[in-house]
C-alpha cells in the first residue's frame, strides 16, 4: 500500500505542476506541495489505523472509519477556514480551497478503493 500511495502522491505532484505550469499566475497552487504532504500523511497514518482496528473487529474497524472520517473532515474544513481569514489575496484563497478539495477528494477515492481491495479482496469479474 506505501508504494502505491507514494507513487498516487507523485502522480497528484505531476498535475499540479501542469497546473501551476498552464494556468495564469493567480491560480497557481502556491501551497500544493505542503497539503500533497499533509494529505500523505494523514492518508498513511489512518489506513494503518483502520488496518489494525479491522483485525480486532468488523465493528471496531466501522467506528474507527467513521471516527475517523469525522475528524478528518471537520479538521480540514478548519484547516481551509483559518487560511482563509489569514489570506487576504481572493484568488490565492480560491486556489488554495480549490486544491485542498483536489487532494481530498483524490486521496479520498485513493483510500477507499486501497481499502476495499484489501479487505474485500480481488472482486472475480467471471460472473
Amino acid at each position: 500500500m506505501i508504494k502505491k500511495l507514494i507513487l498516487f502522491s507523485l502522480l497528484l505532484l505531476i498535475i499540479t505542476l501542469l497546473w501551476n505550469y498552464f494556468l495564469p499566475e493567480n491560480l497557481h497552487a502556491i501551497y500544493a506541495i505542503y497539503i500533497l504532504i499533509y494529505f500523505f500523511i494523514s492518508t498513511l497514518f489512518v489506513h494503518g489505523l483502520l488496518l489494525k482496528a479491522n483485525k480486532k473487529s468488523p465493528q471496531n474497524f466501522i467506528r474507527t472509519y467513521m471516527g475517523s472520517t469525522g475528524i478528518r473532515l471537520l479538521l480540514n474544513l478548519f484547516i481551509i477556514f483559518v487560511y482563509i481569514l489569514i489570506d487576504h489575496n481572493r484568488a490565492t484563497k480560491i486556489a488554495f480551497a480549490l486544491t485542498f478539495f483536489f487532494f481530498y477528494f483524490s486521496f479520498q477515492i485513493f483510500e477507499v478503493s486501497s481499502l476495499m481491495k484489501e479487505l474485500v479482496g480481488k472482486r472475480d469479474d467471471s460472473i
